[in-house]
C-alpha cells in the first residue's frame, strides 16, 4: 500500500495533469460496469457540489443516451463552468467473493490496539476498469469504507486554460435522485471516509492513478 505522502503526491500531480484525456478516460471508466448506464460515469457539477447526468441536463433523467458528440459537447461546456466529476473506482463491503477472484489481496497491518482486542474482520471489494482488489481490516480499528451508493473519482475543471483534477467521493441515494461530490482532504484522520490517510482511499487513489488515460505526446 502506498504511504500517506505518496497518496498526496499523486493528488498534487493530478492537480497539474493537463494531459488527461477526458474522453478516453470516461469511455474506459464506463467499462467497469458497476454503475449501469454509461452516462452515470460522468456528471456535470453545479453550485453546492450537486451533479447532474447529461440526460438530466437534457430534460429526461431516465433516458439512456450514447457517449456521442452531443454528450461530449455538454461535458466540454461543463468543464468551463463548475467542472465535471468522473467516477473511476468503487468500494463495496457487500460483495462476497473468494480471494482468488481478485487481482490482489491487501491486509491492513498498522493496527493501534492489542491483538486480542480484534474480533471482526471486514472485507472490501475495490473495483476499477483495470483491476479488482480485496482489502481486509478488522472492524475494531474504525477504518471507514464507503456505502454501496458511493463511488470515488475525480473532480475536473479548467482553470487558466489548464485541466485541474481533485480526488473526491460522489454520494447518492438508492434511487439516484441526487448526486453530490465531496473532495478528499489531508486534514481528516485515517478513519474518515474522505481522508487521504484512509487506507481504503489510498488503495483507490493508487488504482485510479493507473486508470487515468493520458494524451499521447504525438
Amino acid at each position: 500500500m502506498i504511504s500517506d505522502v505518496d497518496a498526496l503526491k499523486i493528488a498534487e500531480r493530478m492537480e497539474n495533469a493537463d494531459n488527461i484525456d477526458i474522453k478516453e478516460t470516461i469511455e474506459k471508466a464506463a467499462t467497469a460496469g458497476y454503475l449501469g448506464e454509461k452516462h452515470f460515469y460522468c456528471t456535470a457539477i453545479e453550485e453546492g457540489g450537486f451533479t447532474y447526468t447529461v440526460p438530466e441536463i437534457l430534460g429526461d433523467r431516465y433516458k439512456s443516451i450514447p457517449l456521442d458528440n452531443m454528450y461530449y459537447d455538454i461535458i466540454s461546456k461543463s468543464l468551463d463552468f463548475d467542472g465535471i466529476y468522473i467516477s473511476l473506482a468503487y468500494c463495496n463491503s457487500h460483495i462476497i467473493l473468494p480471494d482468488e477472484e481478485f487481482d490482489e489481496i491487501v491486509e491492513y497491518d498498522d493496527y493501534d490496539l492489542e491483538e486480542d482486542e480484534y474480533e471482526y474482520m471486514m472485507e472490501y471489494a475495490l473495483i476499477t476498469a483495470d483491476s479488482t482488489k480485496k482489502f481486509k481490516v478488522f472492524a475494531e480499528e474504525g477504518i471507514s469504507g464507503h456505502e454501496p451508493t458511493e463511488d470515488v473519482g475525480l473532480i475536473v475543471n479548467i482553470i487558466d486554460k489548464k485541466y485541474k483534477a481533485y480526488f473526491a467521493l460522489r454520494t447518492t441515494d438508492q434511487c439516484m435522485s441526487s448526486f453530490r461530490v465531496i473532495p478528499f482532504s489531508a486534514d481528516y484522520p485515517k478513519e474518515h471516509p474522505l481522508s487521504f490517510k484512509n487506507p481504503i482511499n489510498k488503495l483507490m487513489i493508487e488504482m485510479i492513478d493507473n486508470t487515468i488515460v493520458l494524451k499521447s505526446d504525438d
